[in-house]
């Protein structure tokens, strides 16, 4: 299993918007790439830390949706509306141990 976490900041006064936009995001990828995504957020540090969490069973599975996700328009106007209320987030792809 491998899981793609993406953690961001929401811009000051953007946290409840940078919410609904991750939201929305992890159901598109959901319904449309069926990939398990969920949005969390930081309960201690950092106010407007979100976290964005997708899981794959394997490595040609993530890059088999990768290729599809790059071509996807409705997946970049939902990555674009999250961009205009939260700063450019750090990703990592994570490998059970």
């Amino acid at each position: 299993m491998y899981k793609l976490m993406t953690v961001g900041r929401a811009r000051g006064g953007k946290v409840r918007e940078t919410i609904g936009a991750m939201k929305a995001l992890a159901e598109y990828i959901k319904s449309k790439h069926n990939i398990d995504a969920e949005v969390h957020i930081q309960l201690f540090g950092p106010s407007g830390t979100i976290y964005f969490i997708g899981a794959v069973p394997d490595l040609a599975t993530f890059q088999t949706v990768q290729a599809k996700i790059m071509a996807d328009d409705g997946y970049w106007a939902l990555v674009n509306r999250a961009a205009e209320v939260m700063d450019p987030p750090t990703m990592a792809l994570l490998q059970r141990v």
